[in-house]
C-alpha cells in the first residue's frame, strides 16, 4: 500500500508566532486503514472484469479526496512488520506541469505518530449442555457451544480475542450392552460412542487477512459460496468406538477355576478416526484401530505334602524331609494379544490458480504386542515367575489400499501373509526369578538361621533398522542377578547354651506361676528357679574372691554375648551384550530351527558364547559393523550387625562393599571373513567402608602443615621399595633416590602411600593394591539408660546420648591402559615420567568420613525443658593424579538446641469491638550453630598447602508459635547468620531476617 498526500512547504523565515504556517493542517496525514483495504477490494473486482488489464503487478490508484492510494501485489495490514515514510520529487511528464525539473533541499519533519480508533467490537458466547441416565442401560451426554469474533475472557487484551466464529458439537455415550441379555449369561460388553464437530468460521480472509470474509463472498453465488466456505473453514471432526474388556462372568455358584474356562477371556476393540481439514490442508484424515484378546487364568492350587504324615519323619530333625512340598499348577497364567493399526493421509492444499500436482502423503503403522505372564510356586519355599513381551509390526504395501484399485487382492494377500507370520519381529524381551527361601533353620542345629536366595535373569533381542538389517543384524543382550540374603538371631543360638541362655535372661523379672484351684499352685508346674544373687555373701566371707571372678566372669561372657543378630546381603549381577546376531526369536528368546543363541544365554548364562555364535553362523560378516562386545559385572556386599550388652546401650555395626567392571571390544569379521577382537578396555569403580579414625583428630601446625600429609610423603619411599623388590623389571634407583619405575609421581606408589598414611597403618604392611578387599566396620552408637539412674532422675525425664562414624574409600572410575605390559604378571613399560605404565588408569581416589555426630546429647528435663547438643565433624580427601594434588575438604559443627512450651498462656484480643481472651501453648525454640569449614589444597611436587575456600559461620534462629486456634497460627521469628571468610578473596556477611508470619489453613 501507498498513501500520497501533497506537500505544502512552509516558506523560509516563517517565525513560531503562527503554528499553522509551520504546521499546515494540509500536511496532516490521518489514514483510515479501511481505505486501504477498500483500494485493494476495487483493485480485486477490476481484476475480475471481462477483458480486463490489470493484474496483481499493476500499480491501481484511488483517490482519497486529493491523496492518492496506491496499491500494489497483495498487501495486508496483518503481515505489516514495518512502514517508510518518504517525500517524492516527480518528474516533469507534461508541458503544463508545475515543475522546474530541479533537485531539491528540505527539512522534513515527522512527529507524533499514532494509531487510535481501535476495534472494540465485543462477541458473545452460549452453552448447552444435556445429560440423560438410560436406568442401569448407560448414559448420554450432549453438549454445544457457539463463541463469535470479538470474544475472549476477561483478562485477555483486543488483539488476543479471537478473530473466529466457533460452533462445537459433542455427543457422548456409555452403554452396557450386557443389559439386553439374561443376566443368567453373565455377559459384560460396554461400549463408549462419542462424536464431536468443532468449526471455526474467520472474520477475516485467510487467503487476504485485511478483507472481510463476508466481504469476499457477498457476490458470490451459492455455489461459489460453497466452495470458498469449504477452502477457509477450519473443520475438525472427532469419533470414537470403543468395546473394552467384553467378557463373561461367572454366575450363581462359584465353582474351583478351570484353566478352559471362558470366564478367562476378554475381548476389547477400539475404533478412532480424526478428520481435519483448513485453508492449508484440503483433508487429514487420521484412522485407528486397537484390538486385543485376554487370558488370564489365577488359581489358589492345592499344596501337596507327601511325607508330611508318615512316621518315620515325624521327628524334628526330620522336619526337613518332612515338609517336602510341590505345586502341580501355576498360580497365574496368562497372555494377551494387542494390535494397533494407525493410519493417515494428507493432502496439501493448492491455494494458487496454477495447476499443481499433489500427491497425498500417507503414513502407516501397525502395531502388534504380545505379551506372556506365568507364576509357579513350585513349592512354598521356591517361587518361580516369568514374563515375556514380544513387539512385532505387520508391513503394508506402500500408498493407498483401495478397494477397487487392480492391486487390491494382491495387496490384501501380502498383509495375511504377515499376519499369518506372526509379523516381523522387532523387539522381544523376558524376565525370570526364581525366589528360594533356604529351608536351613528346619534343621534345630541351624534353626536361629535364616537365608533367601533369589535369581533374576534378563534377555532382549532388538532389530536394527529395516535398512539395515539384513546386514548388521540385531543386538542381543541378557542380565543375571544372584542375591543371598541372610540373617542370624544370636539370641536364639544362646539359648541353646543352659549356661548362656541363665545369664542372657539374668535380670528379667521372673513370671509368677499361674494359681491352681483355691490360689494353690497348678499341678506338674515347676517353680520359678530363684535367681541367684551374685553379690558377696556376709556369711561365707572366704568364698568373696571368688564370688569376684564368677561375677568378672560374666560380665564378660555378656559383653560377647551382646551381639543379638547379623544381617548379611550379597548381591551380583552380570550382563552381555552382542551385536550383529541374525537369527531371530520364536520362543522364549531362541530360533526354533537351531536353538539360537541357546537357553542358557536366554536365561542369564554368562559363558561367551561368540565362539559357538561363528560356528553355527549367527553373526554377520558384514566389516561394517561398529558396535562393541560388552560385558558387566557389579558387586555388592553387605553386613549388618547389633551389638546389645546391656539395655539402652546399643551399637549397629555396619560394613560394605561395592565394585563394578565392565568390559568391551570389538569382535567383528574382516575382509577374509574371519572373526578377530580388536580394541578391548576394561572400566570400573570401587568402593569400600573404611576406617581413618587414627589420623582424624590431628591439628595441622603453622601455615596449615600437615603431619598425616608429611606421612603419605614420607610412605612414598617404603611402598616404592617394596613394589621395586617385587618387580624383577624395576632395577637399581633413579637420580631422586627412588627405585626405577616407582618413582614419587607413580600411581602404584602413591594409592598405598595414601591409604597408609591417612588410615595410620605401617606402610611396610599395608596391601599394595589400590582396592582394600576387606570392608571394616562402622558403627552408631545410641544410649538411653542414664535417665534411669537415681541422680539423673531427679533433673531429667530421658537423655539419649548418640554417636555415629561412616568413612569410605572409593576408586573413581578407572579405565584399563592401552599401553599396559604384562610379563610375568608384573608391569614393564615405562612412560614418560619414567614410572611403570599401571594397569588401571586411575584419576582420582577419596577418602570421606564423618561423625554425625561425634557426640549428641538430647534432653528433656523434668520442667519440660528441651537441649539438645551436637558435635559433628566431616572430612572428605581427594587425591587427583592428573596433578597430583590433594583436596581437602574439612566442617566442624556444634550445635546447640533449647526449647520450651509454655502451658496455657492467654492472650487478650479484640474483634468486632469484642474483647476476647484466648488460650493455648507457646512453643519457643532457640538453636545456635557454630561451623567451620575449610577446603586445603596440598600439592605433593610443589609443597604447597593453601585454603581455597573456607568460612565460619554462625547462625541463631529463635522462634515462637502460638496456636490461636484449628486454622490460626502466629509464630514471630528471629534469625541471623554471620559469614567470616578464612581467605581473603571472599567477603564477610551478615543477614537477618526477623518478623511475624500469621498461618491460615483453609481445610483441614
Amino acid at each position: 500500500y501507498e498513501y500520497e498526500v501533497p506537500v505544502e512547504f512552509t516558506p523560509w523565515y516563517t517565525t513560531s508566532q503562527n503554528d499553522r504556517l509551520i504546521w499546515p493542517d494540509a500536511n496532516r496525514m490521518e489514514i483510515e486503514l479501511e481505505k486501504l483495504v477498500e483500494a485493494k477490494q476495487k483493485r480485486n473486482d477490476a481484476m475480475g472484469q471481462p477483458g480486463s488489464m490489470i493484474t496483481v503487478l499493476t500499480p491501481f490508484e484511488v483517490f482519497d479526496g486529493e491523496n492518492r492510494i496506491t496499491v500494489v501485489g497483495m498487501p495486508s495490514l496483518s503481515d505489516i512488520k514495518a512502514f517508510m515514510i518518504g517525500v517524492r520529487n516527480p518528474k516533469k511528464q507534461y508541458a503544463e506541469d508545475n515543475d522546474d525539473a530541479q533537485s531539491k533541499c528540505a527539512e522534513i519533519w515527522v512527529n507524533e505518530l499514532r494509531l487510535t480508533d481501535f476495534d472494540e467490537k465485543s462477541g458473545f458466547a452460549a452453552t448447552a449442555r444435556v445429560a440423560a441416565n438410560l436406568a442401569d442401560l448407560g448414559n448420554v451426554v450432549v453438549s454445544g457451544s457457539y463463541s463469535t469474533p470479538g470474544f475472549g475472557s476477561i483478562e485477555k487484551k483486543v488483539n488476543e480475542r479471537q478473530q473466529e466464529a466457533v460452533s462445537q458439537l459433542d455427543l457422548a455415550t456409555n452403554l452396557q450392552l450386557g443389559k439386553f441379555f439374561s443376566e443368567k449369561t453373565g455377559l459384560k460388553i460396554p461400549m463408549h460412542i462419542d462424536y464431536s464437530q468443532m468449526k471455526m468460521a474467520p472474520k477475516y480472509n485467510p487467503l487476504d487477512p485485511d478483507i472481510l470474509y463476508n466481504d469476499v463472498i457477498n457476490d458470490l453465488d451459492k455455489a461459489e459460496k460453497d466452495s470458498v466456505r469449504n477452502k477457509v473453514q477450519d473443520l475438525t471432526r472427532r469419533t470414537n468406538i470403543n468395546f473394552v474388556n467384553m467378557r463373561k462372568e461367572k454366575v450363581g455358584a462359584k465353582g474351583k477355576p478351570r484353566i478352559y474356562d471362558i470366564e478367562n477371556f476378554d475381548f476389547s476393540y477400539a475404533y478412532s478416526h480424526i478428520y481435519h481439514q483448513n485453508i492449508d490442508i484440503e483433508y487429514d484424515s487420521r484412522k485407528q484401530y486397537r484390538g486385543g484378546i485376554g487370558y488370564n487364568f489365577i488359581n489358589n492350587p492345592k499344596i501337596v505334602k507327601p511325607l508330611s504324615n508318615v512316621k518315620l519323619f515325624q521327628s524334628k530333625s526330620l522336619a526337613l524331609i518332612k515338609d517336602f512340598n510341590f505345586y502341580y499348577l501355576p498360580k497365574v497364567f496368562s497372555f494377551r494379544t494387542d494390535m494397533n493399526r494407525q493410519y493417515s493421509e494428507r493432502l496439501l492444499r493448492n491455494k494458487s490458480d496454477a495447476l499443481i500436482l499433489i500427491e497425498p502423503t500417507y503414513i502407516k503403522s501397525w502395531d502388534w504386542n504380545r505379551l506372556f505372564d506365568l507364576k509357579f510356586d513350585l513349592a512354598q519355599s521356591l517361587k518361580l515367575e516369568y514374563q515375556s513381551n514380544a513387539n512385532a509390526y505387520v508391513q503394508e504395501p506402500p500408498g493407498r489400499i483401495d478397494k477397487g484399485a487392480d492391486d487390491y487382492q494382491a495387496m490384501r494377500d501380502s498383509i495375511w501373509d504377515e499376519i499369518l507370520n506372526f509379523g516381523t519381529m522387532n523387539r522381544f524381551t523376558q524376565n525370570m526369578s526364581l525366589n528360594y527361601a533356604v529351608p536351613i533353620n528346619k534343621i534345630p542345629l541351624f534353626n536361629w538361621v535364616n537365608l533367601n536366595a533369589r535369581y533374576a535373569s534378563t534377555f532382549r533381542w532388538e532389530a536394527s533398522p529395516r535398512s539395515i538389517q539384513e546386514i548388521m543384524g540385531n543386538t542381543i543382550e541378557n542380565s543375571n542377578t544372584i542375591n543371598l540374603n541372610g540373617g542370624a538371631r544370636l539370641t536364639n543360638l544362646y539359648n541353646k547354651v543352659g549356661f548362656l541362655r541363665k545369664i542372657s535372661q539374668k535380670g528379667k523379672s521372673p513370671t509368677p506361676p499361674r494359681p491352681g484351684p483355691g490360689g494353690r499352685q497348678a499341678p506338674n508346674e515347676k517353680k520359678e528357679e530363684p535367681i541367684v544373687d551374685l553379690a558377696a555373701d556376709s556369711t561365707a566371707s572366704a568364698k568373696k574372691p571368688s564370688l569376684i571372678f564368677k561375677t568378672l566372669g560374666i560380665g564378660a561372657v555378656k559383653l560377647l554375648i551382646g551381639f543379638k543378630d547379623v544381617q548379611l546381603n550379597y548381591t551380583e549381577s552380570n550382563g552381555i551384550l552382542l551385536p550383529g546376531f541374525t537369527p531371530k526369536p520364536d520362543i522364549l528368546g531362541n530360533r526354533l530351527s537351531d536353538m539360537a543363541p541357546g537357553m542358557g544365554f536366554a536365561f542369564g548364562s554368562q559363558r561367551d558364547i561368540r565362539g559357538q555364535a561363528v560356528d553355527n553362523d549367527w553373526l554377520t560378516t558384514d566389516t561394517l559393523l561398529n558396535n562393541a562386545y560388552v560385558t558387566r559385572l557389579t558387586r555388592n556386599f553387605n553386613i549388618r550387625s547389633t551389638y546389645e550388652p546391656f539395655p539402652e546401650f546399643r551399637i549397629e555395626f555396619t560394613a560394605d562393599k561395592t565394585e563394578s567392571f565392565g568390559h568391551q571390544e570389538y569382535f567383528k569379521a574382516n575382509s577374509n571373513g574371519e572373526f578377530t577382537s580388536s580394541s578391548p578396555q576394561d572400566r570400573g569403580s570401587y568402593s569400600v567402608s573404611f576406617l581413618a579414625w587414627k589420623t582424624t583428630f590431628r591439628k595441622d601446625a603453622k601455615d596449615n602443615l600437615s603431619q598425616t600429609f608429611e606421612e603419605f610423603k614420607e610412605n612414598r619411599r617404603v611402598i616404592a621399595a617394596r613394589l621395586s623388590a617385587e618387580n624383577p623389571f624395576s632395577t637399581g634407583i633413579d637420580s631422586t633416590g627412588y627405585p626405577v619405575g616407582y618413582g614419587d609421581g607413580s600411581q602404584d606408589v602413591l594409592i598405598p602411600a595414601f591409604i597408609a598414611a591417612y588410615s595410620g597403618r605401617d606402610p611396610k604392611k599395608v596391601a599394595l593394591s589400590p582396592f582394600p578387599r576387606i570392608p571394616v566396620p562402622n558403627w552408631t552408637f545410641r544410649y538411653g539408660g542414664l535417665s534411669k539412674l537415681d541422680f539423673f532422675k531427679k533433673y531429667f525425664k530421658t537423655i539419649n546420648l548418640a554417636h555415629s562414624y561412616r568413612s569410605t574409600y572409593a576408586v573413581g572410575n578407572y579405565v584399563s591402559n592401552i599401553d599396559y605390559l604384562d610379563e610375568m604378571g608384573f608391569p614393564s613399560a615405562i612412560d614418560y615420567a619414567g614410572n611403570f605404565i599401571p594397569k588401571n588408569r586411575i584419576e582420582l581416589v577419596t577418602l570421606t568420613e564423618q561423625f554425625s555426630p561425634f557426640l549428641g546429647v538430647d534432653m528433656t528435663w523434668t520442667n519440660s525443658l528441651i537441649t539438645k547438643i551436637e558435635y559433628k565433624r566431616s572430612r572428605n580427601l581427594s587425591l587427583s593424579f592428573v596433578n597430583n594434588q590433594l583436596t581437602e575438604v574439612s566442617s566442624k559443627e556444634l550445635v546447640i538446641g533449647l526449647g520450651y512450651r509454655f502451658k496455657d498462656v492467654k492472650l487478650n484480643m479484640s474483634s468486632g469491638g469484642k474483647k476476647q481472651q484466648l488460650k493455648s501453648d507457646l512453643n519457643v525454640k532457640m538453636d545456635l550453630s557454630v561451623r567451620d569449614n575449610k577446603t586445603l589444597l596440598r600439592r605433593l611436587d610443589e609443597d604447597i598447602n593453601q585454603i581455597s575456600v573456607g568460612n565460619r559461620v554462625v547462625s541463631i534462629n529463635t522462634s515462637a508459635d502460638y496456636v490461636i486456634n484449628q486454622r490460626f497460627n502466629l509464630r514471630l521469628f528471629f534469625d541471623k547468620t554471620i559469614t567470616n571468610p578464612f581467605v581473603s578473596s571472599q567477603f564477610y556477611r551478615s543477614d537477618t531476617k526477623a518478623g511475624i508470619s500469621l498461618r491460615f489453613t483453609l481445610a483441614q
